[in-house]
């Protein structure tokens, strides 16, 4: 099929590559050019801390445990206390329930040097995001509505 003469796009893996051919119109191979459809959105063109700050970013920092991105979220605007669910739970409900699952996922492996190393360093970022949420005044919700780690 043939395409526009001034730009043909295509993706590879997630890499969006646009061709400026040299002729008028060009053949170029179905497979290599992607419709605007399949090609979503420019998120691959985008950095992180280009993206939008949300309540979701924020929940994703804290399952992540990369206080970095928990500060991004706060210092963005987001209160700390924010219910994230219908049932009102905030960010400090979801990071109980990924550090219990995180020391849950620890112990399981053992009593290993890399073990040890892992589980320092798991703690070690969880008490960064700790101290990042408490710092700005994060509180549990006090919901008895069950929350559970999402896979």
């Amino acid at each position: 099929r043939r395409h526009s003469p001034w730009l043909a796009q295509a993706t590879f893996g997630s890499v969006l590559v646009a061709c400026l051919p040299s002729s008028t119109t060009q053949e170029l191979p179905c497979e290599s050019v992607a419709s605007p459809t399949a090609m979503g959105n420019v998120d691959a063109c985008m950095s992180d801390a280009n993206l939008p700050v949300t309540v979701e970013r924020l929940e994703y920092g804290v399952r992540q445990m990369d206080a970095k991105e928990v500060l991004t979220c706060i210092e963005g605007g987001i209160d700390v206390n924010t219910p994230i669910d219908r049932q009102g739970h905030t960010v400090m409900d979801i990071f109980q329930v990924e550090h219990q699952q995180m020391l849950k996922e620890c112990q399981s492996r053992g009593k290993s040097k890399d073990g040890t190393k892992m589980m320092i360093n798991l703690e070690e970022s969880a008490a960064a995001v700790l101290q990042v949420l408490r710092s700005h005044g994060a509180q549990q919700s006090g919901r008895e509505a069950c929350l559970r780690r999402s896979t």
